[in-house]
């Protein structure tokens, strides 16, 4: 076949690029073509995301591949979970979509789960109860907004709600709405949660779900700003992760590693019990409507603010630099990443001394210690996370696929083969890109499922790490 041309518009929750993807028939190829900073806003003690912003830079980012080629087949966006904005019958947006972090809808916490306890909300969607679930704000708006009931036509989750600016027509994405909170484990609207919560359902039930589809071409007046008149935008792996878990195979467990990780497996139904809430196990969907059980874990942050540390106090060492120095050293002290205290946003190397000391261990002498310290204790925490989700799961798995850029770590990844005592793969880096461009290309048909192993496989060079004796 002739090569075909797709953008993948990939947003994190701080940063968003535009990828021009090439599929010559075998392969697929990405260039970045446009990046943008995606800031929140604070106003009033609301935090915001800046969506008209966000939305001229998606325009601008058409029109930076424009100036490549105009022979662009179609176009796909990943956003982060969660959020979500309000649009009126007219078809205006109503309200700046609310940052996950907004922090003025905590105190109807209560109230919420007096209503339903939050271990009923786990059993009813299977996803675990966070004050970021999209419910959340969604009930606080109400309480402070009461006319939206009679106002609101349609709620959109993120990447759903660029698209309707996209194309003018509204669609759900399955994989972004399982992230919310709002579904049940039929895969469904949870009646249930809606009306507990007094969530009209007619905001949701007037757009189709759906898991992959075609929503057309860009409205008229983008075709004229940005020339490309043949584009048809798809709603597909609407989720990150879920574009990420395209470039994983099913029989493996998957990492996708970064600042935050995300680890688990993917399955056809939702693990629910008292054993996988208790270790913080949740459910989400995937692009094929499939299930990815995993959990959130605390990763790199803790090595990048521990880097942040070594900055302000006149010590500059790049990150490749503190990997390097770590690899050779020797010292049994470990962390407890998942306790709260290392999400903080503060002196970590203090932290991580009073950590020690309180636990009678030995403290790091230097910055390769140091390092050694967080990313073996990294480590051991995805052992003991794939340990819980084996048994839970009652399935073993012989590989872990690691994605993302902290696959750029090598020595996490040697240490993670250690730990686990599976084989790691790695790659691609760019795991939500590659996952975006491949759902593109199954829901054009260019291939079909059983072809995308292979197509990674050609695209990107994967690495295989051993546990050592």
């Amino acid at each position: 076949m002739s090569e075909t041309k797709h953008i993948a518009i990939d947003f994190g929750a701080s940063s968003g690029r535009v990828i021009l993807g090439t599929f010559d028939g075998h392969k697929v190829q990405l260039e970045e073509v446009y990046r943008f900073a995606n800031t929140p806003v604070e106003m009033n003690g609301v935090l915001y995301w800046d969506f008209p912003k966000l939305f001229q830079e998606i325009k601008n980012g058409l029109k930076a591949v424009s100036r490549i080629t105009t022979e662009v087949e179609s176009l796909a966006i990943d956003t982060w979970g969660v959020d979500f904005g309000y649009i009126d019958r007219n078809g205006h947006l109503l309200l700046l979509p609310k940052n996950y972090r907004n922090e003025t809808k905590l105190k109807y916490q209560e109230a919420i789960y007096n209503r339903l306890s939050e271990f009923e909300f786990y059993k009813e969607t299977g996803v675990l109860p966070s004050s970021i679930n999209s419910y959340v704000q969604l009930y606080a708006d109400l309480q402070e907004h009461p006319w939206l009931k009679d106002i609101v036509a349609h709620v959109l989750f993120m990447p759903d709600l660029f698209n309707y600016f996209l194309t003018q027509q509204t669609n759900v994405n399955y994989a972004i709405a399982s992230t919310s909170g709002l579904l049940s484990t039929e895969q469904t609207w949870s009646t249930k949660v809606l009306d507990t919560l007094g969530i009209p359902q007619q905001w949701f039930q007037q757009s189709d779900m759906t898991l992959h589809t075609i929503l057309g071409p860009l409205t008229p007046t983008l075709v004229k700003e940005t020339g490309l008149k043949d584009l048809q935008v798809i709603a597909s792996a609407g989720h990150d992760t879920a574009a990420s878990i395209l470039t994983v195979a099913s029989d493996a467990i998957f990492i996708s590693c970064g600042t935050w990780s995300v680890i688990g497996i993917q399955l056809e139904s939702p693990i629910i019990s008292e054993a996988a809430y208790e270790h913080r196990i949740t459910n989400e969907g995937t692009s094929e409507g499939y299930i990815k059980c995993l959990k959130n874990l605390n990763a790199l942050w803790v090595l990048q603010e521990l880097q942040r540390y070594w900055s302000e106090q006149g010590h500059q060492h790049s990150y490749n630099e503190i990997v390097k120095s770590a690899v050779t050293c020797k010292i049994d002290s470990y962390i407890d990443v998942e306790d709260s205290i290392f999400l903080k946003h503060e002196n970590m190397h203090e932290l991580i001394r009073q950590h020690l000391i309180a636990t009678g261990q030995r403290i790091p002498d230097h910055v390769g210690e140091w390092t050694r310290v967080v990313i073996q204790s990294i480590a051991l925490n995805y052992q003991r996370t794939i340990s819980a989700i084996e048994k839970l799961s009652g399935r073993h798995y012989d590989k872990v696929h690691m994605v993302g850029g902290g696959i750029q770590n090598r020595l996490l990844c040697q240490l993670t083969a250690d730990f686990t005592n599976k084989e790691v793969i790695t790659g691609p880096i760019e795991a939500s890109a590659m996952g975006n461009i491949l759902s593109q290309l199954l829901t054009l048909k260019h291939i079909d499922k059983s072809a995308v192993q292979q197509v990674i496989d050609t695209s990107v060079e994967l690495t295989s790490y051993l546990p050592n004796e």
